[in-house]
């Protein structure tokens, strides 16, 4: 007894003491506080209720919303009930959940509320708090869902499972977010919550609907407590969201075309003793589950990562299916649409950005869908604007066709003709850059049949995998997935950049995004370079262009596409870029006289030029060459005025008689090396056309400058403005075009 006494005594004393005092400001847990303010009853019965009052009134480091009585009778009241306790013995989990989105883990005083920063921590830098200044602005919460089963696809057959629920986080939107993103706060924070009123102000911040009435951090014994106006209700996933709408019921039909069940991390499954699952959606973005990481220690991510959808109705889905798709295309319904079509659809209702995109970055074109294409929605005729605890939706009941499906490369989307050159367009990765509205662009539309009747044969193939775009080898007999260099091949050679329109009348040249390579359109008809070099074979008689016709947008095909237009050809197979045999090479072996260069490969030989199939004299490897060869008419009738030609005559079937001596070929040879403009010594970046850019004066191989230019539509080549030499317009002045160089014919020799 005592003993009992003497402590009793010496802990008054202590007490008494102010060196042993407690600090003024220490108030005691968040549940002292509270309790001591008084007002808060019904925030602290509903903690009791629900089992938090342990951490509350503990230890835990946590930080605390605490809305007051007030707040709490608006709530029920809204919500229908007439006491905390009926809300409870009504809806247990539901009222869990509210408290419990109340209570953040971890303690986060005013400056943290205002610009966390989970990398560099309390040590930051004013250099360092300036980068991404309030955008890791979501919290991690004690309110969660139960684990619940759930059937669907577990490594692709139909299972039920657990599915486990992390805990949900609640923004924070503080002045500095909206100051590093330039806009202005409290019209994009209304835009969101039109019930509430942005109270941040220049030092401040709101809490998801419920303004902060604090002006600095309330410490307690276990962290940090705010007190807000209003019961904050606990927001949801997107998926769950725009799930329980069923306005939105044919875009998450599509989207959980997708759906699959994935293991949770392992240390869950560890803490449960089971296995246990999270809904995923492959590759698309994963909005149905809480946490864009599962590992609670990857913070950087957890406080910031957030995903903006652009989703469609049913009624905008609807008005977008007819607007794009007509009946006589093969798609009918939502149902018939090829997965890939399906996937870029997704994807382009969601924005590029992982932070939160508000109305302002959209009406500034600041914001790109997660494709890269720009967002072009009307912000004021959103429908639907919900801020969720893993991101935001924009939900509409109308919508504009996004880029993919509006742009040049819409047929391919829209028209089931034309699914393989669709499926090149993705395996190519050229399809962003080709819907981009900051060019415009021509695109030729091969059709299934051009790409099944080509040679090689290519088809659309569809395994247990998917769909892909095969080739057929002739090496193992068999077909093979298409690479994407070939496919950028294939899509390239049916581009071109910069263009309005390909003309109906008259002749036009175009340069497609396969270098060097044209289409060439003449009187309404249309080819490329490689079968236009078809005529210089003599055995060639038929004609290498062929029609083509526009195709319009939209069901009623009427309508313009976004970024320039598409066009459908009738030649049998695929437009392909030149290959086989090189200009070089074919004027070095040109010994056949019904060639229109025959003369000038006679000239060339006799000069001691050609050396095995080639001119390494003149030529090499990774050069580039303009080369004007005089036509065997012109040859025949100029030859005694060509240098070092005295001695030989041409007789009229072109046959080349006589011999040359050695100074004689020296003068030859000579002379011939000005026919040829070098890449070596010359810029060049197109060949010499009508409209070409290919003009002015140039380095020749010999030791002359060739002049090009062009009059009325002709070509003309010299080494002087008075000697010019027209383009023989037999070819309407269109360039014989090869991977190693161009050729154009010339109705005389350069003097």
């Amino acid at each position: 007894m005592m003993i009992a006494c003497m402590c009793v005594v010496s802990c008054r004393d202590i007490a008494d003491d102010d060196h042993y005092a407690p600090p003024s400001w220490l108030k005691g847990n968040a549940w002292q506080v509270l309790e001591s303010e008084g007002d808060y009853s019904m925030f602290l019965k509903a903690i009791e209720l629900t089992g938090y009052q342990p951490i509350v009134n503990g230890q835990s480091i946590l930080t605390v919303m605490a809305p007051n009585d007030g707040a709490w009778q608006s709530f029920l009241q809204q919500k229908g009930y007439t006491s905390v306790e009926d809300m409870f013995a009504k809806d247990p989990a539901q009222l869990k959940k509210t408290v419990g989105f109340h209570l953040m883990y971890y303690a986060y005083d005013w400056a943290k509320m205002l610009n966390f920063r989970p990398d560099e921590g309390d040590g930051a830098t004013e250099e360092q708090k300036q980068n991404g200044a309030g955008l890791y602005f979501k919290h991690r919460t004690r309110s969660a869902d139960d684990m619940e089963l759930m059937r669907g696809k577990l490594n692709g057959v139909d299972t039920t499972v657990t599915v486990y629920h992390y805990e949900r986080y609640l923004p924070v939107f503080s002045h500095q977010m909206f100051g590093t993103l330039g806009i202005d706060a409290k019209a994009n924070y209304e835009y969101f919550f039109p019930g509430s009123q942005w109270t941040g102000g220049s030092n401040g911040f709101n809490v998801a609907n419920a303004s902060v009435t604090d002006q600095a951090s309330v410490v307690t014994d276990n962290g940090y407590l705010y007190h807000v106006n209003q019961v904050i209700s606990p927001m949801e996933t997107i998926y769950k969201t725009l799930k329980a709408n069923a306005n939105y019921s044919d875009f998450i039909g599509l989207y959980d075309q997708y759906a699959e069940f994935t293991e949770a991390d392992q240390e869950t499954s560890n803490t449960l003793g089971k296995v246990v699952y999270t809904m995923t959606h492959g590759s698309l973005p994963n909005i149905a589950l809480e946490w864009p990481v599962t590992n609670y220690r990857m913070v950087n991510q957890l406080e910031r990562v957030g995903y903006t959808i652009f989703a469609p109705s049913n009624k905008a889905i609807d008005q977008f299916f007819k607007g794009v798709w007509k009946p006589e295309g093969g798609y009918h319904s939502l149902s018939d649409l090829d997965p890939l079509i399906l996937r870029y659809f997704i994807m382009q209702s969601f924005a590029e950005t992982t932070d939160p995109v508000f109305p302002e970055e959209i009406n500034q074109g600041r914001v790109q869908t997660s494709l890269g294409t720009p967002v072009l929605i009307n912000t004021d005729a959103v429908d639907d604007r919900l801020f969720c605890e893993n991101g935001i939706i924009y939900g509409m009941n109308n919508m504009d066709a996004p880029a993919i499906f509006s742009s040049v490369v819409g047929p391919a989307f829209c028209d089931t003709t034309y699914q393989c050159f669709m499926y090149a367009l993705d395996k190519s990765e050229l399809v962003l850059s080709l819907a981009s509205d900051k060019s415009q662009f021509v695109t030729l539309m091969p059709s299934n049949q051009q790409f099944n009747r080509n040679e090689p044969q290519m088809r659309l193939n569809t395994t247990t995998q998917g769909r892909n775009l095969e080739v057929y080898s002739d090496v193992d007999g068999n077909f093979a997935n298409m690479g994407s260099g070939q496919a950028r091949s294939i899509v390239n050679m049916h581009t071109a950049s910069n263009i309005g329109e390909l003309s109906t009348t008259g002749t036009q040249v175009v340069e497609t995004n396969t270098a060097f390579n044209y289409w060439f359109l003449h009187d309404g008809k249309i080819t490329t370079s490689a079968l236009f070099n078809q005529q210089l074979s003599p055995d060639y008689k038929e004609d290498p262009f062929v029609g083509f016709r526009e195709i319009k947008n939209g069901a009623a095909g009427t309508g313009q596409w976004s970024n320039g237009k598409s066009y459908a050809y009738d030649y049998p197979m695929l437009f392909a870029e030149a290959s086989g045999d090189g200009l070089t090479h074919r004027l070095a072996v040109g010994n056949d006289k019904n060639y229109e260069y025959y003369l000038f490969s006679q000239l060339l030989q006799k000069a001691g030029l050609v050396q095995n199939g080639g001119m390494p004299t003149i030529t090499s490897d990774d050069t580039r060459y303009i080369v004007f060869v005089p036509t065997n008419g012109a040859i025949k009738e100029h030859i005694a005025e060509i240098p070092g030609c005295s001695s030989l005559t041409v007789a009229d079937d072109y046959t080349l008689s006589g011999n040359v001596s050695a100074s004689n070929k020296t003068l030859l040879a000579n002379y011939l090396r000005n026919y040829f403009v070098s890449s070596l010594m010359n810029t060049i970046t197109s060949y010499p056309y009508p409209g070409s850019s290919c003009k002015g004066k140039f380095r020749t191989m010999g030791n002359e400058e060739m002049v090009i230019s062009e009059n009325g539509g002709r070509i003309y080549a010299g080494f002087a403005e008075d000697k010019m030499v027209g383009v023989s317009q037999k070819y309407y002045c269109l360039p014989f075009s090869f991977s190693d160089g161009g050729m154009q014919f010339i109705d005389g020799i350069l003097q």
